[in-house]
C-alpha cells in the first residue's frame, strides 16, 4: 500500500479528490488576495507617509493651505492624502463661503466640526477600500476546516463500505481500511493547513489596516489643530472683516 501524497491520491474517491481541489483553489485564491493586499498596504503606507512631508510646510503656521489641492494629482495613491485634501479643501471653501463670518470663533468652530466630519467619512471609505479582500480571508479561514471534514466523513464511509464488501478485500481488519481512513484524514489535514495559512494573512492585514487608520487618525487630529490655528491667525488679521480669509 503507497502512502505518499501521490499514492494516496490515486487511492482517492471522486469526493475526496473534489474536497482537495475545492481546498486547493479555496488556498490559491487565499494567496492571490495575500499578494495584492500587501502590495496595496505597503505601496499605500510609504506612500501615506512620503505625503505628510510634503503637507508639513503648507499647513504650517505661515504655510500656503490653498496649494494643498495642488498635491492632489502627485499625491493620489495616498489614503492619507485622499483624506487629507479632502479637509483641506472643505475648510477652504467654507472660508470663502463664510466671507467676513469666518473672522467669528463660533462659525470658525461650527466649520471645523463640519471639516472633522468630513474627514472621518472620508476615513471610512479608505479603510473600507483597504480591507478589500479580507473578509474573502475569513471566509477561507473559518470554512476550510469544514470543508475538509466533509471529505473524511465521506472517506471513512467508503472505508466503512470497503470493509464490509468481501468482494473489494473486506473483513481483513483494519489492514484492509488503513488506506481508505488515510485518504479520509487526508481531507482534514488539507483543511486545516489552508485555514491556519488564511487566518495568519487575515491576522496581519487587520493589524496593518489598524496601523493605517492609526496614522489617518494622528494626521487628521494634528491637521484640525493647524486648521483652528490658520482661522485663529487671519482673524486676528483682520479683526473688522475687511480682509477675507486668503484661500
Amino acid at each position: 500500500m503507497d502512502f505518499s501524497l501521490l499514492g494516496l491520491w490515486n487511492q482517492m474517491g471522486v469526493v475526496a479528490r473534489g474536497v482537495v481541489l475545492i481546498l486547493l483553489g479555496m488556498s490559491a485564491y487565499a494567496i492571490a488576495i495575500a499578494l495584492e493586499r500587501f502590495v496595496a498596504f505597503r505601496r499605500g503606507r510609504q506612500r501615506s507617509i512620503a505625503f505628510v512631508s510634503a503637507l508639513q510646510p503648507l499647513i504650517a503656521p505661515n504655510g500656503r493651505l490653498e496649494e494643498v489641492k495642488n498635491l492632489q494629482t502627485t499625491w493620489k495613491d495616498a489614503p492619507l492624502a485622499r483624506v487629507v485634501i479632502l479637509g483641506v479643501g472643505e475648510f477652504t471653501q467654507g472660508v470663502q463661503e463664510l466671507g467676513a463670518a469666518a473672522n467669528d470663533t463660533l462659525e470658525l468652530e461650527l466649520l471645523l466640526h463640519g471639516v472633522e466630519r468630513s474627514i472621518e467619512r472620508a476615513k471610512k471609505r479608505e479603510l473600507a477600500n483597504l480591507s478589500r479582500g479580507l473578509p474573502v480571508l475569513a471566509t477561507i479561514s473559518s470554512s476550510a476546516p469544514f470543508v475538509g471534514l466533509f471529505g473524511t466523513v465521506f472517506g471513512i464511509i467508503t472505508a466503512f463500505q470497503r470493509m464490509a464488501d468481501p468482494s473489494k478485500g473486506g473483513g481483513g481488519g483494519l489492514a484492509t481500511v488503513s488506506a481508505g481512513i488515510a485518504e479520509a484524514l487526508l481531507t482534514t489535514a488539507v483543511g486545516l493547513a489552508v485555514a491556519i495559512v488564511t487566518v495568519w494573512f487575515y491576522n496581519f492585514f487587520t493589524t496593518k489596516l489598524e496601523q493605517i487608520g492609526g496614522l489617518i487618525d494622528d494626521a487628521s487630529g494634528e491637521l484640525t489643530d493647524r486648521l483652528m490655528q490658520h482661522g485663529r491667525r487671519r482673524a486676528h488679521e483682520s479683526p473688522t472683516g475687511a480682509d477675507v480669509v486668503r484661500t
